[in-house]
């Protein structure tokens, strides 16, 4: 049992009331996870619409910027460099990021960064249309467009706990993963079809305009009542110290630590792997488009199933062993992804692959955000996350160049066996991770 991480129950942060309020910050409201309180606590509504708005073209866009460098390059290795570029930004400006979430109002942090994501997409789509589209314009525009997607991934986990019960967390993290899941189901699937038959430039004007209209959705979300932002710092402080806060608080708190220990490993093969899938859809089954889009409508649909029903178990004393048991079954799917040659068995593969993604990565969510106090969240989730992905740009570069060499299904028995490996001895040997409650 870890005992030295404050709760964000000690956060006492009380918010403005509406009819349609959830209960204060911190709180935790008599009975179990609740689905229908969490959906009826309308700034987490506005804020998870939102997210389906915005994500509903994030995987179109997936499908047409990948097929766009394959077309451009053939090259199973240039697609491992345009990955790399979406996670590079997490790695190298994520800790400073995360320190101006914990400034910045992040309601309205979230609204600008839509708004400049939605500019910068449309621009790729002006220069497609120009036919000046190129390996080394692409990385620009991924990377600028990662750096929106952190800035937006550690300010919507630093905001849900300040609008959300430390109770309804995990139906909170599990709604932000269906609507991430329902939106790869029909993202990718459409993609996938709307690129063999259109052409790689609709997909990405669509993408767009779905960050605009999310911008307007988070401008509908109700403000606290003033001076009681949790977001804000009891007092001046230095860019360093808050800097060096973030890092501090993972430090102390061995569960972290030991997540970060095997997440560095595991990210490493994992994103080389997500940067193998499109050649896997070409080299291996012998797809074109639409068969890429089709395994990670399958993974979604996997991961939507796994969401729905996590939801509705009350994590606090059992999201350890959540996160070993997911992470050996990634790995031991992954393997058998690489072994087979069936498009039918690849797609019921995929579908167990989401399923173990979902059962990993939401009780860490849940962890997180009931663990660190909510004026650190941006900051502490940040650093944490540059650190669990430190090794992760490198990683689809190496599987794109190691599949040139050997072949993309070797890559994935490997990198399934290495994952399974590692985080079954973490499940033996991580006794603070295992244990961890809240």
């Amino acid at each position: 049992m870890v005992s030295s991480l404050p709760s964000s129950t000690e956060e006492g942060v009380d918010w403005e009331r509406t009819p349609s309020s959830p209960p204060s910050p911190g709180t935790v409201p008599h009975g179990p996870p609740s689905y229908r309180r969490t959906l009826g606590n309308r700034p987490f509504f506005l804020l998870w619409v939102s997210q389906l708005v915005s994500q509903s073209g994030d995987y179109i866009f997936e499908v047409a910027l990948l097929w766009l460098v394959l077309e451009l390059t053939g090259s199973a290795f240039a697609v491992g460099i345009v990955v790399t570029g979406t996670i590079l930004p997490g790695v190298l400006f994520g800790p400073f990021l995360g320190v101006y979430v914990d400034r910045w109002d992040r309601r309205r942090t979230l609204v600008v960064t839509n708004v400049t994501q939605g500019l910068v997409v449309a621009a790729l789509s002006a220069i497609v249309l120009a036919g000046v589209a190129n390996l080394e314009g692409l990385f620009v525009i991924v990377v600028m467009l990662g750096s929106g997607a952190t800035i937006v991934r550690v300010a919507t986990n630093a905001y849900v706990p300040s609008v959300v019960p430390t109770s309804d967390l995990p139906p909170a993290n599990s709604l932000l993963s269906v609507s991430g899941s329902l939106n790869q189901i029909v993202g990718l699937s459409l993609g996938g079809v709307f690129v063999a038959l259109l052409g790689v430039t609709v997909p990405i004007e669509y993408d767009a305009l779905t960050f605009f209209v999310a911008a307007v959705l988070l401008l509908a979300i109700p403000r606290p009542a003033r001076g009681l932002d949790p977001s804000r710092e009891p007092g001046p402080q230095s860019f360093r110290a808050e800097l060096s806060e973030g890092f501090s608080f993972i430090r102390q708190n061995r569960f972290m630590v030991e997540i970060i220990a095997i997440g560095v490993i595991v990210n490493f093969f994992g994103n080389g792997l997500f940067a193998l899938f499109a050649p896997y859809a070409a080299f291996v089954l012998h797809g074109g488009a639409d068969v890429y889009g089709f395994l990670g409508a399958a993974a979604a649909a996997g991961g939507l199933v796994a969401a729905g029903l996590l939801g509705r178990f009350d994590m606090h004393r059992t999201s350890g062993r959540f996160v070993f048991t997911g992470g050996v079954a990634i790995g031991l799917v992954v393997l058998l992804v690489g072994l087979t040659r069936s498009f039918p068995t690849a797609l019921v593969l995929m579908a167990g692959l989401g399923v173990t993604l979902a059962v990993t990565n939401i009780p860490i969510s849940v962890v997180m955000q009931a663990k660190i106090p909510g004026r650190l969240l941006g900051r502490v989730g940040a650093a944490f996350s540059a650190l669990v992905l430190a090794t992760s740009p490198v990683g689809p570069i190496f599987a794109g160049w190691l599949a040139q060499r050997w072949s993309v299904g070797a890559v994935f028995v490997v990198s399934g066996a290495i994952i399974a490996l590692v985080i079954g001895t973490g499940a033996v040997t991580m006794r603070a991770l295992r244990s961890v409650t809240y």
